[in-house]
């Protein structure tokens, strides 16, 4: 049963990351998308289960190379490697910027690059700020159990 819970917990957190680089790609991709008023910019139903694809090898990458119990920064570096790796990979082989100027596809790699070393420090802070929890809450019981 320990294990189940592991792979689920796993499974949880990659999500959480898949999903919030699905909004980030779809967000880009439209915006971009946007800029040029001569070019009707949809989000095709297969264009989407591409990107949401990509999004989860994303997230399973970070799953297994960032772990909350060994965070540095060569292990942020590796993941930001793969995840790049993925982002490009998808882009051009799906052509998902075709008939774009491009320098689209450069800013979206650039904003997405960005946003792995914005999610890098946010989970450095989210790992910080429960450390700093648990040891509050470590202190406490200690004063507690001494009282008993």
């Amino acid at each position: 049963m320990k294990k189940w819970q592991e792979i689920f917990l796993f499974m949880y957190e990659s999500k959480a990351t898949a999903g919030m680089y699905f909004m980030a790609f779809v967000f880009f991709y439209l915006v971009l998308g946007s800029i040029d008023p001569s070019v009707q910019t949809k989000l095709q139903f297969w264009t989407c289960i591409q990107i949401f694809i990509a999004c989860l090898f994303i997230g399973l990458g970070q799953g297994i190379i960032l772990s909350k119990s060994d965070l540095s920064i060569w292990r942020l570096i590796l993941w930001s490697g793969w995840s790049l790796f993925i982002t490009i990979f998808f882009t051009e082989v799906y052509s998902w910027f075709a008939g774009y100027p491009n320098w689209y596809r450069f800013i979206f790699f650039g904003a997405i690059t960005l946003s792995f070393i914005i999610f890098g420090l946010a989970l450095k802070w989210k790992l910080n700020q429960e450390t700093k929890k648990l040891n509050i809450a470590l202190n406490h019981y200690k004063e507690n159990i001494d009282k008993v």
